[in-house]
């Protein structure tokens, strides 16, 4: 299982981004038959709802896909379903982050993240998740895309988590959440992007001097530790921004700046974009 830290930070990370999604309701599909999907910049998934299909990939063997897996592709890999013996009901989908600096989660994964469902219980789960996301694919009701928005997070998320738990090796952004120096400090920036962190005191959190620990984390995280923070602290403004009951000088004092003219700074730097003209354009879209 993951830690509690890490699943803390997936969940602040996912909750961070927003994203929009396309889901296409259950096809069943039986005889010969083969889909092809590859390029595009979103992250692809197929659910088996029952039966059984053959996914491949360029220059790799083709795996059988059982009710209950779900295959996610986050970078859209070149791939193909095709036919098996048994007939196959499949849901089919992708999404992307509405953030053109990517995700650093969705970046740390292999081409192709396979979820088994094991145990009866699990298949059942998984099996009433893409019914869920079939119907509303298939229905045009108030609040829709909202839905399917949030069903497709829980598909994201048990695919992350079964990744965590598998014994495959870790990369990127995920292995630093499995090492458990950095990962503490990590956890420390997210829980209190606030405090007024410096090198230092976070290298001490880490048990680390202070450039192993900045090495480390920059190799794992991909950017120095105060730059990261910034940028954390940005995202989370972003996203405070969009309710408007939130006053900018509010938000400034929240993320641990002394004025608002010093947020103002911070942000259009890091955003390209005063936070005002976020808030307006976050208006019109809503």
């Amino acid at each position: 299982m993951p830690s509690a830290p890490a699943a803390d930070l997936i969940r602040d990370l996912l909750s961070a981004y927003r994203l929009s999604a396309t889901v296409y309701p259950e096809v069943n599909r039986c005889g010969t038959w083969n889909l092809g999907a590859s390029g595009a910049r979103k992250c692809a998934f197929h659910l088996v709802a029952r039966g059984a299909c053959w996914m491949q990939l360029r220059c790799q063997p083709p795996v059988l896909l059982e009710a209950g897996d779900l295959a996610l592709l986050p970078r859209n890999a070149w791939h193909s379903l095709g036919g098996s013996p048994d007939a196959a009901s499949i849901t089919c989908g992708n999404f992307e982050f509405n953030d053109a600096r990517g995700n650093p989660i969705l970046e740390a994964l292999p081409d192709v993240v396979i979820v088994r469902a094991r145990e009866p219980a699990e298949r059942k789960r998984i099996a009433d998740l893409g019914a869920l996301l079939g119907a509303e694919a298939a229905t045009r009701r108030p609040g829709d895309s909202v839905v399917l928005e949030k069903l497709v997070e829980l598909l994201l998320a048990l695919a992350l988590r079964g990744h965590l738990e598998s014994p495959e090796e870790k990369r990127g952004f995920l292995a630093t959440l499995a090492d458990p120096r950095v990962g503490r400090a990590l956890a420390a920036i997210h829980r209190e992007p606030e405090r007024n962190w410096r090198i230092g005191t976070l290298a001490a959190l880490a048990g680390m001097s202070r450039s192993s620990f900045a090495g480390a984390f920059s190799v794992g995280v991909g950017l120095p530790p105060m730059q990261y923070l910034a940028e954390w602290r940005m995202r989370r403004a972003a996203a405070l921004l969009k309710d408007r009951r939130n006053s900018i000088g509010a938000i400034a004092a929240r993320l641990g700046y002394r004025s608002e003219a010093a947020f103002r700074r911070a942000f259009k730097r890091v955003e390209g974009i005063a936070p005002g003209a976020l808030r307006a354009a976050a208006a019109k879209t809503a």
